[in-house]
């Protein structure tokens, strides 16, 4: 015969237990853990996703511009917040893409990427796509936001290699649909020309 411990069944450890489960397991007690979509619609903030997803550098985007003026990192150059490393490369010009997306049904591509470099700021704009890249370098890497329009719309996160002439990435659009994946990109042109 199994015995009950003794404290388990005194009625007010028992009432104690119950109204901790129902308020644990209730729909109010979860609010704290769904994300909820804040929208905005001024034109200096983007507009967040479903979700809760907000840009990863709210400092740059497509209403605010870089604060560097154009060119290479110079040891002038403004440091993005949170980043004690400046860019080791000269990233500006044309860029091959080739691409595989991963989610949710794979396919390779191919494209062409145009990157501004703003010191130790970055936009870039990609053959095909009515999307427009904002972010940062700091030392060998790269993060993107990814805007079409005003709207927030993924992220972009990649590493320079290849004495700044190959970036290794990862990227994700949250709208319209879903979608990821991974992109090599090649530098077209001499560091020199470009």
């Amino acid at each position: 015969m199994v015995q009950t411990p003794g404290w388990l069944v005194r009625p007010a450890i028992l009432r104690f237990l119950v109204a901790l489960a129902a308020l644990l397991g209730s729909p109010a007690a979860a609010w704290a853990q769904a994300p909820t979509a804040t929208p905005t619609t001024t034109s200096a903030t983007p507009t967040l996703l479903s979700g809760g997803q907000g840009p990863r550098l709210p400092f740059i985007g497509p209403s605010t511009p870089p604060p560097d003026p154009e060119g290479p990192p110079r040891d002038t150059s403004t440091l993005p917040p949170g980043r004690t490393a400046r860019c080791r490369w000269d990233l500006r010009g044309a860029w091959e893409v080739s691409g595989r997306q991963t989610d949710p049904s794979a396919s390779t591509y191919r494209a062409q990427l145009n990157l501004r470099q703003y010191g130790n700021y970055l936009t870039a704009d990609k053959s095909g796509q009515a999307i427009t890249y904002y972010g940062v370098c700091s030392g060998d890497r790269v993060e993107l936001d990814a805007y079409s329009g005003d709207q927030l719309v993924g992220a972009y996160t990649g590493t320079v290699s290849g004495n700044g002439r190959r970036i290794e990435s990862t990227w994700v659009l949250y709208t319209p649909d879903y979608s990821a994946g991974y992109e090599t990109l090649t530098a077209a042109s001499p560091p020199a020309t470009r």
